[in-house]
């Protein structure tokens, strides 16, 4: 059996970052402090957070939402009602919505 054959690609288009909307139910723990501005947000109403972002479970929370250590223990769902709030500052800032 040959392999099929394709024409060759007329042009390659480099993908683009799409910007979206902030926040601590979607947004990943290491994807808000990779953001400078978001950072600032979150060690305002949360000191200290990502200075104690170490280790190997560090790794695994990196990937997950601040929402979902609220079952845990490790955020309270009143202090991430302030950071929501200020990143909603933010993405209206960046003119980017939910």
């Amino acid at each position: 059996m040959d392999a099929p054959l394709y024409p060759p690609a007329a042009a390659f288009e480099a993908p683009v970052r799409v910007p979206h909307a902030l926040s601590t139910r979607s947004s990943s723990i290491a994807e808000l402090a990779d953001d400078p501005e978001a950072r600032a947000i979150v060690e305002r109403e949360m000191p200290g957070t990502f200075a104690g972002m170490n280790g190997p479970m560090a790794a695994q929370a990196e990937e997950m939402s601040f929402r979902s250590l609220v079952q845990f223990g490790y955020a309270k769902s009143e202090v991430l009602e302030r950071v929501d709030a200020g990143l909603a500052r933010l993405n209206a800032r960046r003119g980017v919505r939910l």
